[in-house]
């Protein structure tokens, strides 16, 4: 623990100026080692303040003459004066409380020539005139800091190195200010405020929102906050974190990207009214550009020819927009092509959450749309898991897609024991990464029903005739260039 401020006094004067000011001070968003405050049960007073004077940016020193009648504050001004010689700079705030200059000087002619502060102009202007020294105007790191604490997180004084890591985090991303700059923040990542050099309120809101940030991804990650998190998880998470509802509602589309689930009608929490009035307009803005495309050209993809809405708000759309699942499987475990990256798991582990008892709670049509979707999509096949996963390699690591490629279609395809035991090993890591309730063997024979290894096959085939297809239509003399 960092602290702005130790408050060097005498105890006679703690009733009377020493308290109050502590308590302004901590008011203003002053960290003070004040005994009242910092001191527990148990503990080593001399470590204390040791402690305190050694993490103590300031050292506000209130003289009077019941602290020169006292040996351990003046122990404690030795210590802050000692600290002052070996960082070179002014650290010691003087405070003349009832005492003139004369009888300073009679003690300490070093401290008489200090300016002070006097606490005959009351406690106002005591507090104000500290406030110029800890927090100057125009400090980016406080404008920082004191935005922060506007959203109830209590971060470190400024000098801690936890702000060095705040820096480093508000730092641009390689993508920023273009048109792929929802790729650059990361999973639970959000716009930061515009760059500005040389404006300290501006970078020092940037700073801040940086640190909000920071702290939400870092809990993010934590608690495993993804596509498959139960929405009423994920609204406590949205509200638990400092400034993340405020930039979710600023920036709604990342937070429909970062968790699509809440998209689906009845999950949106306090975003339904909005995520309903999204859909509105995405099947307004569609129809105009269907019409225009219509009219501007003869060549429409059959994608974006049959969609009636964003795949961003498709979940919510009683067709699912006319999209088809493996489209919005796609959509949902990796998001779109420039947007935000999302992707938290393979595509075998999202595959097996919706085969798991455990994704019950996401509406049937919804969850079968998407099963679906996994199996035709067709990505979910592994080749193999680093080994510092985890995961077992033995039996051996990507049989099942091996035997899969060595057989010309599901008719020849045989599920092997070392296909099986692949499978039923891989699933099992599946289950211990999303704490599933099911074992590899239940989700493989799941998974065996479900139809994926038919449909891997199918979706092959297709894959392929599209080629040919596209390979011939460009060859074609009629579309040359």
């Amino acid at each position: 623990m960092l602290y702005d401020i130790f408050i060097c006094h005498s105890g006679e004067d703690k009733e009377e100026i020493v308290r109050p000011l502590a308590e302004r001070l901590r008011e203003n968003h002053v960290e003070v080692w004040f005994d009242e405050f910092t001191l527990k049960p148990g503990d080593s007073l001399r470590r204390s303040i040791d402690l305190g004077l050694a993490k103590s940016r300031y050292g506000v020193v209130v003289l009077s003459q019941s602290f020169f009648r006292r040996g351990w504050p003046q122990w404690e001004l030795d210590g802050l004066v000692q600290r002052q010689v070996q960082v070179n700079r002014s650290l010691i705030i003087p405070i003349w409380h009832g005492i003139d200059r004369n009888t300073i000087a009679a003690h300490s002619p070093s401290l008489a020539d200090l300016v002070a502060v006097r606490t005959d102009k009351g406690l106002d202007h005591l507090v104000s005139e500290i406030l110029r020294t800890v927090h100057p105007e125009g400090s980016t790191l406080l404008i920082a800091r004191d935005r922060v604490m506007q959203f109830g997180y209590e971060p470190p004084v400024v000098t801690d190195d936890w702000w060095l890591d705040v820096v480093e985090h508000s730092a641009s991303n390689d993508v920023e200010d273009t048109f792929q700059e929802a790729m650059g923040w990361g999973r639970w990542g959000f716009p930061l405020p515009p760059r500005d050099a040389d404006a300290p309120r501006e970078r020092g809101e940037r700073l801040a929102w940086a640190a909000l940030q920071m702290l939400w991804q870092r809990e993010a990650h934590k608690r495993a906050i993804t596509q498959i998190t139960h929405p009423e998880k994920v609204h406590e998470f949205v509200r638990s974190q400092p400034g993340l509802l405020e930039i979710a509602t600023e920036h709604p589309t990342y937070l429909m990207a970062y968790a699509p689930q809440l998209t689906i009608r009845g999950l949106g929490g306090p975003f339904e009214e909005f995520f309903e009035e999204s859909l509105k307009t995405s099947v307004a803005r569609r129809k105009r550009e269907q019409r225009q495309t219509k009219r501007t050209s003869a060549i429409v993809s059959q994608k974006w020819s049959r969609a009636v809405c964003d795949e961003l708000i498709a979940l919510r759309h009683p067709t699912f927009g006319r999209f088809k699942p493996s489209t919005l499987a796609c959509y949902f475990v990796q998001g779109e092509l420039h947007g935000p990256d999302v992707k938290a798991y393979e595509v075998v582990d999202y595959l097996a959450w919706f085969l798991s008892d455990v994704s019950a709670w996401m509406p049937r049509r919804v969850h079968e749309f998407l099963l679906r979707g996994l199996i035709d999509w067709a990505m979910w096949p592994w080749a193999g898991i680093p080994s510092e996963t985890g995961y077992d390699s033995d039996p051996p690591n990507g049989a099942l897609l091996e035997q899969m490629y060595r057989s010309r279609n599901a008719r020849t395809f045989k599920m092997t024991r070392d296909c099986k035991n692949d499978l039923v090993n891989r699933l099992a890591f599946s289950a211990k990464l999303l704490e599933l309730p099911e074992g590899g063997e239940e989700l493989g024979e799941r998974f065996i029903s479900c139809g994926a290894t038919p449909a891997w096959f199918e979706t092959k085939e297709r894959r392929r005739a599209e080629n040919k297809s596209s390979t011939r239509a460009h060859s074609s003399p009629a579309t040359k260039v």
